[in-house]
């Protein structure tokens, strides 16, 4: 696996992995010798450049990363549909290979690169082409980003499973999105995940709403992610 970056996927959409991937950029940049961190989402969909909603101008804003939004993506379509079917309503098509070597020459120039998939492992981006097989290629090493509540367990060992189909390695779960973190529940999940998936579960966040948020003070917000970052993850199993 290459240990210049990590790849974030999740177990299904909206489940927070953007949030998660910027903070994580954030604090990398901040906290380790690392000086060029670089962000990149190679596909998403359902919006256009400068969107608020867009994952490239939140992975931009929540991180402080000195990138410019429309280097962040390489594929942006705005039908809301996995990105293989969009770019074909378009009448276009993703070519799987110059996003292999785009992500490899990323790679190459960063001290470490966060990648965000879209979706969950197996969304289609190309003919016969997923998002696993782009993380694959990359040989970068998973995050899988999944719920806090009911479902998660079964959501998450099937991924972690998948995964390792793959031949990729998982180096733990990031729970997110608790409303009560004293919920036994919570705990239990964990316990779950690592038990049935045989990987560690990271930490857990709590949800932090994000809809359409007028005025929001970027520095504040990042670094209220960082704060958790510190306090909820254990990073020491990252690095």
């Amino acid at each position: 696996m290459n240990n210049k970056g990590l790849f974030i996927t999740a177990t299904d959409t909206d489940v927070g992995k953007t949030e998660v991937a910027a903070a994580l950029a954030a604090f990398i940049k901040s906290k380790s010798e690392h000086e060029n961190v670089n962000l990149w989402k190679p596909v998403q969909s359902g919006v256009i450049i400068g969107d608020p909603n867009a994952d490239s101008y939140r992975l931009l804003h929540g991180s402080g990363l000195d990138q410019q939004e429309k280097d962040i993506a390489t594929y942006t379509f705005p039908k809301p549909l996995a990105p293989w079917v969009a770019a074909k309503r378009e009448g276009k098509e993703i070519d799987f290979s110059v996003l292999v070597e785009e992500g490899l020459k990323r790679l190459e120039n960063s001290d470490f690169l966060i990648t965000e998939g879209a979706g969950g492992l197996i969304v289609p981006i190309a003919e016969n082409k997923t998002i696993a097989d782009l993380a694959s290629e990359l040989k970068l090493p998973l995050i899988i980003v999944a719920r806090a509540g009911l479902g998660t367990v079964n959501h998450t060992c099937l991924s972690i499973s998948y995964a390792r189909t793959m031949g990729l390695e998982v180096k733990g779960v990031i729970l997110n999105g608790y409303l009560n973190g004293n919920d036994p529940a919570l705990k239990e999940n964990i316990t779950m995940i690592e038990n049935f998936g045989r990987v560690p579960v990271l930490g857990k966040l709590p949800w932090l709403d994000f809809e359409n948020e007028q005025g929001i003070d970027w520095t504040a917000r990042r670094q209220q992610w960082m704060n958790l970052i510190e306090k909820h993850l254990d990073l020491k199993l990252l690095f």
